[in-house]
């Protein structure tokens, strides 16, 4: 198996992650301060890496720091505009206006690096965003003036894909990523001191439990594996498999919260698998061999 099937089966596991770490997060934040989680979740990230990676950290140079900081700063600033977004729109505008970045990133590398986009990765991106709206609009899209803000939370999603990718040949990417997300739990926590509801010591269990969860699997494994993919995948297949996320959440809503599970959400989720298929087929005939 080539490593970038490897890679790209790893990073549908971190979607897995992520859609797991959504019941977590519901449990956990409740009517606390979403900020707080956030600086902690990353903080442990950051911790984990470096424990992991110690032996790398001599190789730590103003170059490096400097990749992980632009790589962290579209990270927060999406985490945190989402967070905004969701205070003022639903969730299911949220999930789909955010999964918009699967269109946004090829149009960026098409436009802004004039980089070509081959046309099945237009078709799957497509396909994946309808799968999309099967799954998060149930009910229809009542667009607000809080989706502007998941707008801006999808943008930047997109940036720091593209960042990732432009460093990943560049720099050490557990060194980057480590960076990455130290600068995302000390922008959390400067945004958690202007919150009215921030307890930085939160008696819930299940505040810990989902910062243990969503710190480990859903932000150390995932973004850590995401930094070394993007070596050997482009960005667009790295947005398409985000798109895996709530399939996962799904399941696990309907495992964890006891959340039903409809067909719509099955057609939805089938439409997302098969983007991923048509995104590594190579549609181009083979040249006849002379005889």
């Amino acid at each position: 198996m080539q490593k970038s099937h490897v890679f790209l089966l790893l990073l549908i596991l971190g979607t897995a992650f992520w859609g797991v770490s959504f019941s977590f997060v519901k449990v956990g934040v409740a009517d606390g301060s979403p900020y707080v989680f956030l600086a902690y979740k990353f903080a442990l990230a950051a911790i984990v890496l470096s424990v992991l990676f110690a032996k790398r950290l001599n190789r730590l140079n103003r170059k490096t720091i400097v990749a992980g900081a632009l790589i962290g700063l579209p990270l927060l600033l999406g985490n945190v505009f989402q967070t905004i977004g969701l205070q003022h729109t639903s969730v299911t505008n949220t999930a789909f206006i955010t999964g918009l970045d699967v269109l946004l990133i090829p149009l960026f590398k098409w436009g802004l690096f004039r980089k070509s986009v081959q046309n099945r990765i237009w078709i799957s991106c497509s396909i994946a965003l309808f799968g999309l709206y099967l799954i998060v609009a149930q009910y229809g899209l009542h667009l607000n003036v809080g989706d502007l803000w998941t707008m801006a939370c999808a943008v930047f999603f997109a940036c720091y894909v593209m960042t990732v990718g432009y460093f990943s040949h560049r720099c050490d990417a557990m060194l980057t990523v480590t960076i990455a997300m130290t600068v995302c739990s000390l922008g959390s926590g400067l945004a958690a001191l202007f919150d009215k509801q921030a307890v930085w010591m939160p008696s819930d269990t299940h505040f810990w439990e989902g910062i243990l969860f969503a710190g480990l699997l859903g932000t150390a494994y995932m973004y850590g594996i995401q930094s070394s993919a993007q070596r050997y995948l482009e960005e667009e297949k790295v947005a398409l498999t985000y798109l895996c996320e709530p399939i996962f959440a799904a399941i696990a809503g309907m495992i964890m919260l006891g959340e039903p599970l409809s067909l719509r959400t099955m057609a939805g989720g089938g439409l997302i698998l098969i983007a991923l298929v048509v995104a590594e087929l190579d549609f181009k005939r083979r040249q006849p061999r002379d005889a």
